[in-house]
């Protein structure tokens, strides 16, 4: 909330007899955890099916969703391979652990919540194997492989605390990129600085950290606590890692060439559900972007709607 609007409110508030401190809570939100640290209840398991060719022009989210369910449906009726994978979700040591099904299958999924947000700010710790293209989605769509990704792909290549915008653009916000060597125990060894291989066109990111800074703050295969916040219906959002600030996406403002902002839109809304992924394996970056048997973990996940 900027100084102005927030002065406004409490004057408001004042007025009307609620305390300052009141007021602000109430139009900041209160942290809601999301993970009970015991159960998955809140949670539902989506399997990873890409729907956005079946999209095509569609530009309400009427058209979008009848295109989806089609998608969908002939998938079901084709017993398809996809649609039966869910991904092996649970609970180990106060963590949810989030791994491909059966181990090794190259089929992923995403764990959401049942709940949509709109404006957000969002608290989260990860632990993931190397190599794994994991992270979270915002903004995501039921369908599952539609919304904004908060990148934590501990991979080869792997861009850690930028964004990538899953059948809403497709374009990649990374400013921080990794690499680094397999150990044992889907450990990393040589953890370095690494290169983007992807041809995915690249967005404009404000305020990005460096590598240099990254890797200062960073805890090779321990935990890491990410921060982000999303505002806006062409949301702006910025990540935090271990309190660094990574840098900040404006979707309004990409400096993608051709990029229509309205996509977000249509295909989504203002509000979607918020989402742990675990990848498939692409023929071009096989088990590099899944390892075999690798799991993803997050914890002390919790959210904050901003203006509820």
């Amino acid at each position: 909330m900027n100084t102005r609007r927030q002065f406004i409110q409490c004057g408001i508030a004042a007025a009307a007899g609620v305390s300052i401190s009141s007021a602000h809570a109430q139009a900041s939100g209160e942290w809601k955890s999301l993970f009970d640290g015991k159960t998955l209840k809140g949670w539902k398991k989506v399997p990873r099916i890409y729907v956005h060719n079946a999209i095509g022009d569609a530009k309400t989210p009427e058209a979008v969703e009848a295109a989806i369910k089609k998608t969908l449906d002939w998938h079901r009726s084709q017993n398809s391979e996809l649609h039966r994978h869910l991904g092996d979700w649970k609970v180990v040591d106060g963590a949810i652990v989030g791994g491909q099904d059966p181990p090794g299958s190259r089929m992923g999924a995403y764990l959401m919540t049942e709940e949509t947000y709109g404006d957000f700010e969002l608290e989260y710790e990860m632990r993931p194997d190397w190599q794994t293209d994991t992270g979270v989605l915002v903004r995501q769509h039921k369908a599952g492989t539609i919304g904004i990704q908060v990148l934590c792909d501990h991979r080869p290549s792997g861009g850690i605390g930028g964004f990538f915008t899953n059948g809403l653009g497709s374009y990649l916000a990374a400013p921080v990129v990794v690499d680094g060597d397999i150990g044992e125990n889907f450990k990393v060894e040589n953890l370095r600085e690494g290169e983007i291989q992807s041809k995915f066109p690249r967005a404009k990111v404000s305020g990005a950290a460096t590598y240099e800074q990254f890797r200062k703050v960073w805890n090779v295969n321990g935990w890491n606590r990410f921060r982000v916040r999303c505002v806006g219906a062409n949301p702006v959002l910025t990540a935090w890692v271990n309190d660094l600030e990574m840098g900040t996406l404006d979707t309004a403002d990409t400096g993608v060439p051709g990029y229509d902002p309205a996509i977000i839109g249509q295909r989504v809304g203002s509000r979607g559900h918020i989402g742990l992924e675990v990848h498939s394996n692409s023929p071009k970056k096989g088990w590099n972007q899944w390892a075999k048997g690798a799991v993803s973990r997050w914890r002390n996940i919790r959210v904050k709607e901003i203006g509820a």
